[in-house]
């Protein structure tokens, strides 16, 4: 799922290795696509390269969630460097610090109406929505970012439980809004993107306290998690407002398809907000292998990151509605998601008392 994240890293300027030689008539369809999309093509030579990079990405994320093209991995970049060629521009070196902060999706909007969460209250209601518990307020508050399947059962049982200890709570859904299907590519920088507009909404509401504003992100959005923790991603979307604190559940610390793939770090050592990274030791879609040795450095230089690997544990353990799905990594090895009651719980415990710990 999270294996074609990293395409955004090759639609930089690059030179494609033949490994990763995609479908000609793949790499057409995203040329042509784009060709036609700009047909003043200096136009599209005079943007910047962000600009370029974003303009191919979304004909990307389109193309793969209409199934399109089966390796947007090796296409994007193929495409990509084809048209750089036509725009007579040479290629480089990936510029990965600010190829990671790519976003290019319309923005969300949210309802600012204070609701309770009751019996009727189902998954697919909660997008975009404020939840509060009973009472007054003003009440600290959690954005919730989804995993890349989008709206999902869990996501309901994760709400109520932080409604119960007290927080408000809004589950963001990046997907619905923009009739994009879960399962289909959504950089991460979106997600954080996202998390930040719902925090600025969050903050105009009367009922929520500014001062305690959260977030948790589970596989796809905890690896927005890791990007909120970073400085770097309020300048580059214009936030005056930071997250109190943030929780990843079964992410990661960088995406990386293999060991000879390009690595796009979502952690970074400049990160000054607290961040508890929750990870799975048999996880092979978010390998918690690549937070280290990182984490223990930050830890080492004052940083407030704590972080648990669950023993026996497999990515999406509180997705009972995922029990037994089976995932398929770039090199082949497959894992099977494994629904785990006593690791969904303790999660949750240890998100709620991190989150109480910085009021």
């Amino acid at each position: 799922m999270l294996r074609t994240l990293t395409l955004a890293l090759l639609l930089a300027p690059c030179v494609v290795p033949s490994a990763l030689a995609a479908s000609e008539a793949h790499v057409r369809l995203v040329y042509d696509t784009v060709r036609a999309k700009f047909v003043d093509f200096n136009a599209y030579c005079q943007l910047e390269e962000g600009q370029r990079r974003q303009a191919v990405l979304q004909i990307i994320m389109s193309l793969v969630s209409q199934r399109k093209i089966s390796d947007p991995f090796a296409t994007g970049s193929q495409a990509g460097s084809r048209l750089r060629g036509d725009c007579g521009l040479q290629t480089g070196a990936v510029d990965a610090a600010s190829v990671r902060w790519t976003a290019s999706a319309a923005s969300l909007s949210f309802d600012s109406e204070q609701r309770s969460f009751g019996f009727f209250t189902t998954v697919a209601s909660l997008g975009n929505r404020i939840y509060t518990p009973e009472g007054k307020g003003p009440f600290p508050a959690v954005v919730l970012n989804h995993t890349i399947g989008g709206l999902s059962q869990h996501l309901q049982v994760q709400a109520k439980l932080l409604l119960d200890a007290g927080f408000a709570v809004m589950v963001v859904d990046s997907y619905g809004p923009r009739n994009i299907r879960p399962g289909a590519i959504l950089f991460p920088a979106e997600v954080a993107r996202d998390a930040y507009d719902a925090l600025a909404h969050l903050n105009k509401q009367p009922y929520i306290d500014r001062q305690r504003i959260y977030q948790a992100g589970y596989s796809l959005g905890a690896l927005a998690s890791a990007l909120l923790a970073s400085p770097e991603g309020a300048q580059v979307f214009k936030s005056t407002a930071r997250f109190r604190a943030t929780v990843g559940h079964y992410g990661s610390c960088t995406v990386q398809d293999r060991p000879s793939s390009p690595r796009l770090e979502m952690l970074t050592a400049d990160s000054d907000r607290p961040i508890l990274m929750l990870m799975a030791e048999l996880d092979i879609e978010a390998p918690p292998q690549l937070c280290f040795p990182l984490l223990e450095q930050m830890k080492a230089a004052g940083k407030e990151v704590d972080w648990h690997i669950y023993p026996g544990t497999t990515h999406g353990w509180d997705k009972a509605e995922n029990n037994g799905y089976v995932y398929r990594a770039a090199d082949g090895r497959t894992m099977t998601y494994r629904y785990d009651a006593a690791t969904t719980r303790n999660a949750s415990e240890r998100m709620i008392s991190f989150f109480n710990g910085y009021r």
